[in-house]
């Protein structure tokens, strides 16, 4: 019987035994996130919008003088032919290119700030500060550590915490620092855009091609901003007359191209007007351009013209996919030594494939471009690709060297990837 009994305790102790060692514990997940990147880099943006306009047989483009000054140089004469692109005639730019000159200097001001800020820091990346928070950081982990079996006090670990926070406190005050000089630099740039848009309405010149009828301006003699300084005719051509909003007309110019479509057809051609008070009927502004080879065109028939309707000029462009928003804020995550760092943004211009960003970003900028749930602001990320190279396959011999001709089949793994959010749409004007 206790024979029996010490066999019975033997098999449940090698059964307890076999289930211990089967237990394997499960390895931790990597909490590092996989994302691509791309660099931010300066570039112009514009949007195309359509609006339904009027043709009509004025065969003629009064040329409207955007800015008053005196009149420098007048290059053609009544009865002259010309074409599109001409100069018709100059005023005296002198303030525009000192206001231009000022302008450029702010942005070379704004760019040393910038590069005297990034010194301070110890590089654009923050490379000291951001070891001085690593550094703090484990401090503290250690002091809590030592903490826990009795080798160091709370008040240690007190003071290693408040040089933590005085770390952190290091860095989002540089972070705050560099991203206020950034938005000094694009504003920089805009003010130097609108000079240099501001200057080119100096020099009129012809937005078609046709016969001179009337010159009513004179060298060296004072011409009022609003004046219809040139009348150009032309036979083979059409008008036709639409309506924008004020902001879309601030963006126009004389000469700027359009194009009409009706009945599978498309016909060119240029703003001629762009009128600088309300229609009191329509509540918006008018406009119109000269049709070239319309004359098949009925008089009073409406047809759909496009034009370039908002634009941005010098602006950090970025994918549409790296952009973020929380409660009415714009945002994008910048890929910084392994660290996805957030970082506020100002929109300028939002088209489907890019943004015209104002504020908050310079170029080289290393933007996140793929969306996670996991993405936050100081998440560890590595960009797509590295993980293949980090990790190598391992592997196995054959437990039994003698079952000739067995081999394992390595294990294979799948990774998802996540659409990237929502984008923010774009108001439609005209």
């Amino acid at each position: 019987m206790k024979r029996k009994l010490s066999a019975l305790l033997c098999c449940v102790l090698v059964l307890a035994l076999a289930g211990c060692q089967e237990e394997v514990e499960e390895p931790l997940l990597d909490p590092t996130v996989t994302v691509e990147a791309t660099a931010a880099q300066t570039g112009d943006l514009s949007t195309q919008s359509t609006y339904i306009g009027t043709i009509s047989a004025e065969g003629t483009a009064s040329v409207v003088a955007m800015v008053s000054g005196n009149v420098e140089q007048v290059a053609v004469a009544a009865g002259d032919t010309v074409s599109a692109g001409d100069l018709l005639c100059r005023f005296d730019d002198e303030s525009a290119r000192l206001t231009l000159q000022n302008a450029q200097a702010a942005v070379n001001s704004a760019r040393e700030t910038y590069n005297s800020a990034v010194a301070n820091y110890g590089g654009s990346d923050l490379t000291l500060l951001q070891e001085q928070l690593r550094l703090a950081q484990d401090n503290y982990d250690d002091t809590q550590a030592l903490l826990a079996i009795g080798a160091a006090s709370q008040a240690e670990v007190d003071q290693a915490y408040q040089a933590l926070l005085s770390a952190q406190a290091g860095v989002e005050a540089a972070r705050a620092s560099l991203s206020s000089a950034q938005a000094g630099i694009q504003s920089a740039q805009v003010g130097v855009a609108s000079a240099q848009y501001q200057l080119s309405l100096y020099n009129l010149t012809a937005p078609i091609s046709g016969v001179v009828e009337a010159v009513n301006v004179t060298e060296n003699n004072f011409t009022a901003s609003g004046t219809a300084a040139f009348v150009i005719s032309n036979g083979t051509n059409k008008t036709v007359t639409f309506y924008v909003t004020d902001s879309v007309r601030k963006t126009l110019t004389p000469g700027q191209a359009v194009t009409v479509n009706y009945n599978g057809q498309t016909y060119s051609g240029a703003v001629t007007e762009i009128s600088g008070v309300v229609n009191a009927q329509v509540g918006q502004f008018q406009v119109k351009a000269v049709i070239d080879g319309a004359q098949d065109l009925p008089d009073g028939l409406s047809v759909e013209l496009t034009t370039t309707a908002h634009q941005a000029v010098g602006a950090v462009l970025v994918p549409s996919d790296a952009m973020f928003f929380e409660n009415g804020v714009a945002y994008v995550y910048l890929l910084q030594d392994g660290t996805a760092v957030r970082a506020d943004v100002t929109i300028g211009l939002y088209t489907e494939d890019q943004v015209a960003v104002t504020a908050g970003l310079t170029p080289g900028d290393q933007v996140i471009t793929t969306w996670s749930s996991t993405l936050r602001d100081g998440a560890a990320v590595q960009l797509a690709g590295q993980e293949d190279q980090e990790t190598a396959p391992e592997e196995t011999a054959p437990e039994d060297s003698s079952a000739a001709g067995s081999a394992s089949a390595p294990q294979a793994s799948a990774s998802a990837s996540a659409s990237s959010p929502e984008a923010g749409s774009e108001e439609a004007e005209g």
